[in-house]
């Protein structure tokens, strides 16, 4: 997703005050204002994830928000660059198909991103068909999981039978793409101690076979992903039952992927850096830039209600106190005191690693070019 920041490239040639002032090489942390946002819809899950890290609310599914208040939160938050609606499995839920529509309607929301396993077709055939994104010119995509070849996939699933059917089910996901403007599919294949030497298989089925977009993540947990989050706001998520690949093995593995990355015409560059940067912190190096997108400009509110800056850290706020008006919730001293919380800490989480990783670039290019802009003065 591309990321735009005319406001702060505004601010910075507007403001020679701060032409001779030193810049933080890891970068300024943002005004707090949603841009992105992870939203729960249900804890409700069709399958046994070994790698999943909210195991412990998909064995426990708790309260939902309803429609009503869905509504409310798409009514009260700023037009949302990417909306990225996950669970437990999003289509579980009758209304999600509405819910999109809400996002898309009253929020403006960009791109609206489902994370499913890909085995619920009829319900996934169905929201591609009511054409929302072609009605609001704007942009539905469905990332599906796919964790390896049949025995390694259906076995971290704890799903008999599933790789074949989300294999077949992906087939026709790439037909309703060519049919359907506006509509993309990709998988993402979670990379981890028991798949990790099938990279290149699994990419061999994806493209080669079947024309499917696809990236890799590192499977993630609080206990070995994080770095300095305070013990009292931890969250404990950790897999079920998974870990990562040897740490010896995560150079050659990240050179693996770019390599597929390389072959297949180098669609997910940033993912690249992306997982350049995780691997360098499982190796022990820091990562060159702060967390600037957590609790600022990407939020995180569960199916109950309660909102978090990330997922690693607990939720410091439920919607239902501050009458489901999220901007409200975002700017108030709740969140302010969170976001001091979390300055010190970093983690190897894809969707904070990345949204920071795009804060970060956008405000490098900014300074160069402020910086062209005092020489040529």
């Amino acid at each position: 997703m591309a990321i735009q920041l005319p406001r702060f490239l505004q601010w910075f040639r507007s403001a020679p005050v701060l032409q001779s002032a030193p810049i933080d090489p890891k970068g300024v942390y943002p005004d707090p204002g949603l841009k992105d946002l992870i939203l729960f819809v249900t804890d409700r899950c069709n399958m046994r994830c070994d790698h999943c890290m909210f195991w412990r609310r998909v064995d426990n599914p708790g309260e939902e928000m309803t429609l009503q208040q869905l509504e409310r939160i798409a009514h009260t938050t700023p037009a949302l660059r990417t909306l990225a609606i996950t669970g437990g499995e999003p289509f579980l839920r009758k209304d999600l198909n509405q819910i999109v529509e809400i996002f898309f309607r009253d929020n403006q929301t960009n791109h609206i991103q489902v994370n499913s396993n890909g085995v619920l077709m009829d319900r996934m055939e169905e929201l591609v068909c009511q054409d929302y994104a072609l009605k609001y010119k704007r942009h539905l995509t469905y990332q599906i999981s796919l964790d390896g070849l049949e025995d390694a996939h259906d076995q971290l699933r704890g799903a008999p039978g599933s790789f074949q059917k989300i294999v077949n089910n992906l087939k026709r996901l790439v037909e309703l793409s060519k049919e359907h403007p506006y509509f993309r599919v990709v998988v993402l294949t979670n990379v981890n101690k028991n798949n990790y030497h099938q990279i290149e298989s699994v990419a061999e089925l994806l493209w080669d076979q079947m024309s499917v977009e696809h990236t890799y993540d590192l499977v993630r947990g609080l206990s070995f992903s994080t770095w300095n989050i305070p013990q009292d706001i931890q969250q404990p998520e950790d897999p079920r039952e998974c870990s990562l690949p040897p740490i010896d093995q995560l150079p050659s593995i990240l050179e693996r992927i770019k390599e597929v990355n390389q072959r297949e015409g180098r669609p997910f560059d940033q993912v690249m850096r992306q997982l350049e940067i995780q691997v360098g912190m499982y190796l022990g190096k820091k990562a060159p830039f702060h967390c600037l997108s957590a609790g600022r400009t990407l939020g995180v509110i569960y199916s109950d209600g309660s909102v978090t800056a990330c997922e690693f850290t607990t939720p410091f706020a439920k919607l239902d106190q501050y009458d489901y008006d999220l901007d409200q919730l975002w700017k108030s001293e709740s969140a302010d005191q969170r976001r001091e919380q979390i300055k010190g800490c970093h983690c190897a989480h894809t969707c904070f690693v990345l949204t920071s990783l795009h804060e970060w670039e956008e405000q490098q290019a900014a300074c160069a070019n402020r910086s062209t802009t005092v020489i040529d003065s």
